[in-house]
């Protein structure tokens, strides 16, 4: 699968791409912790463009908290929740300059081909003073890696050193699937976070190759490694744009885990 690929497969495919919520409590309980990190560090009252807004609920809910909310998805699929929508690509956003006080986007990034060209949009279509928030996995994160890589080792050892094989139809997901995988993800995911951290070679977006098998599951379909370290880069090597948050305000230990740890919650901001 290309990233052309998977462009069109989230603009064309609606079973299993987005998720689908059978009423409303459902959605909040899954879009709450996004809606409420991005109120946080909004004004009150801001016009504001939801960007992967799926069936509509999270730009419903950001309409709820006061904001004057447009939501926006690659999809032309009528939307569960009854909200202000607009079917088009967040690599080329059909605006003018300025107009928003603030773009969110959640689970978006991982999936463009072109992420460094989304976030050029996104601050074109941003007033002096807005805010870009984007959330979303960490698919370098290492504490993730080690993870997946100690259960798999665990599970082998109970099955007295066996573990799954690779096959032709085995999918390819961003932390491994077998226990050789897993590991050397650890290593790859631990390298590449240093290398981002220490800011060697300026802004890169580690790309992958996409997973048609299945596309949907867990980030298979991910073309992207998106990780905070990146934005946090990118923002301090672009003119007129500075860093105000780059880890989830949900645990205590956030602030120093937020490399290693499995999401990506950036707030950035277009400088007056």
């Amino acid at each position: 699968m290309s990233r052309q690929d998977v462009r069109d497969l989230y603009r064309h495919h609606d079973d299993g791409v987005r998720p689908g919520f059978s009423d409303r409590d459902t959605a909040h309980a899954y879009y709450s912790r996004y809606v409420t990190f991005v109120d946080r560090h909004l004004r009150r009252s801001s016009t504001m463009l939801d960007i992967g807004c799926g069936s509509g609920w999270s730009t419903s809910f950001f309409r709820q908290a006061g904001h004057r909310a447009f939501g926006l998805d690659l999809h032309a699929a009528p939307l569960d929740a009854a909200v202000a929508y607009v079917a088009a690509d967040a690599q080329r956003l059909p605006f003018h300059d300025g107009v928003f006080d603030a773009v969110a986007m959640h689970t978006v990034l991982e999936h463009l081909a072109d992420p460094a060209r989304a976030l050029g949009e996104c601050f074109r279509v941003i007033g002096p003073g807005g805010r870009l928030i984007v959330v979303g996995p960490n698919l370098l994160s290492v504490g993730v890696a080690a993870k997946y890589a100690l259960l798999s080792t665990i599970g082998a050892i109970r099955a007295r050193g066996k573990w799954a094989k690779r096959t032709p139809g085995s999918p390819r997901h961003p932390f491994g699937n077998n226990l050789p995988e897993h590991w050397r993800f650890v290593f790859h995911h631990l390298w590449h976070t240093g290398v981002k951290l220490v800011g060697v070679g300026g802004v890169r977006f580690l790309m992958r190759e996409p997973d048609p098998n299945p596309p949907f599951h867990a980030d298979n379909d991910a073309t992207y490694y998106c990780n905070p370290m990146d934005l946090l880069l990118w923002a301090r090597r672009t003119p007129g744009v500075r860093a105000v948050r780059w880890w989830d305000d949900h645990h205590s230990a956030a602030h120093l885990l937020w490399p290693v740890s499995g999401g990506t919650w950036v707030v950035l901001e277009k400088e007056r």
